[in-house]
């Protein structure tokens, strides 16, 4: 798990520096939500008060994922829309790199674009075409 949080801060302060505008904008969503506040009283609750900030995280995961593909077994045969089946018992391997800069799912995928992943450019969106992290019921949060 610290490989994988390291890795994805390193990108997102990468990213921010690269993109001076959006550094300044984490930078004054950060100051408003301290404005008055000690820092030793900032609560979890309080991160969603920070959408670009999020925004921005999201977007360097999706760019640099830090788990970059996972496998799985097969638990039951898998049809494809082709007609082809995936039998039970196959170890599949899903890039999830290659999910994230996939251009059918994610338009300009070199792009740092944190505004993809405002409520209204992520409406309609599916929940698998963003998974830094995996998902399904074996999930790591990092």
């Amino acid at each position: 798990g610290h490989d994988t949080t390291a890795s994805g801060l390193a990108w997102l302060f990468y990213n921010l520096a690269s993109h001076p505008e959006h550094q300044e904008r984490c930078r004054q969503e950060v100051q408003e939500l301290l404005a008055g506040r000690d820092t030793a009283d900032i609560e979890w609750e309080d991160l969603s008060q920070l959408p670009f900030t999020t925004m921005c995280i999201k977007e360097s995961l999706r760019l640099h994922p830090p788990v970059t593909a996972v496998s799985r077994c097969c638990t039951e045969d898998i049809p494809l829309r082709d007609g082809r089946v995936i039998p039970k018992g196959v170890i599949c391997l899903m890039s999830i790199y290659g999910t994230h800069h996939n251009p059918d799912l994610w338009p300009e995928p070199e792009v740092f674009n944190p505004l993809r992943f405002s409520p209204e450019n992520s409406k309609g969106q599916s929940p698998s075409s963003f998974i830094p992290f995996s998902a399904g019921p074996r999930y790591m949060v990092g």
